[in-house]
């Protein structure tokens, strides 16, 4: 987040929006994320506003209640609702107005951050990073180039090898090609050895991805992926994951294994 803190009075908790759900494939995912915060976050530090995405796009207001949002065996949660959710583009207001049917439209306040739970395209990819820059709204998380640059899995490894980084061996797979000619977007495959991992350039939370041990399962997997593939050799290497928290501008970010 690039903004410096609004002033507060003592006595106003922040007001934390929560914004979740979303057009992708794992919308459901983002919702039952959002459950999880929504249990965890502390009412008596923050004022939370819940506001969902369907999957159309369309922002709507949430009742604050994780219990709708959770994942089970037998239940899916989506987001759904009228009382629509409007951020403004104005960087001399933080605030969000919602227009309800039938209602005058009314303003909710100003929000001091947001909090992107939403999953894969149009959350991770630097979309909705860059409308929160454009109306100077505080979030949380990644900003537009770096955002973009990771979610395409692509074009984090062509930054990561000019940066010296060790790359594993891959092939990526263009829709154009795959279109073109199967056969021929398949050949350099078979040079990285059996087995590979098959999986969408820009997607996450695994869906779309293979596992597949020779030549004859690659061209279903590579259906399964959807456009842009990328095929990983399998590497027998631990995973480690690192997130960095940035503070307040000037401070030094905070490496967090885990």
């Amino acid at each position: 987040m690039n903004s410096q803190p609004a002033p507060q009075s003592s006595d106003r908790k922040p007001v934390v929006a929560l914004v979740f759900g979303g057009r992708s494939s794992e919308h459901v995912v983002s919702c039952a994320t959002a459950a999880s915060v929504l249990r965890a976050i502390d009412r008596d530090k923050f004022d939370v506003l819940p506001i969902g995405i369907t999957q159309q796009g369309g922002w709507v207001l949430m009742a604050d209640d994780p219990e709708p949002l959770q994942l089970t065996a037998s239940h899916t949660p989506s987001v759904q609702g009228s009382t629509e959710v409007l951020l403004s583009a104005d960087p001399a207001r933080r605030g969000l107005t919602v227009r309800e049917p039938g209602e005058a439209p009314r303003e909710l306040g100003d929000v001091d951050v947001v909090f992107p739970l939403l999953h894969g395209p149009f959350g991770e990819d630097g979309t909705i990073q860059g409308l929160f820059e454009l109306s100077d709204t505080r979030y949380v998380g990644s900003g537009v180039s770096a955002s973009a640059v990771m979610m395409d899995k692509h074009l984090m490894k062509v930054v990561f090898r000019a940066a010296g980084l060790p790359v594993g061996p891959y092939v990526l797979i263009t829709d154009k090609e795959w279109q073109r000619d199967k056969g021929a977007a398949m050949d350099p495959v078979a040079a990285l050895g059996w087995p590979v991992f098959v999986k969408p350039a820009r997607a996450g939370s695994s869906f779309g991805v293979s596992r597949v041990d020779s030549q004859d399962g690659l061209e279903a997997a590579i259906d399964v992926a959807g456009l842009h593939e990328i095929v990983e050799r399998v590497v027998d290497r631990a995973q480690v994951g690192v997130d960095l928290l940035a503070h307040v501008a000037g401070q030094e970010a905070e490496a967090l294994a885990g």
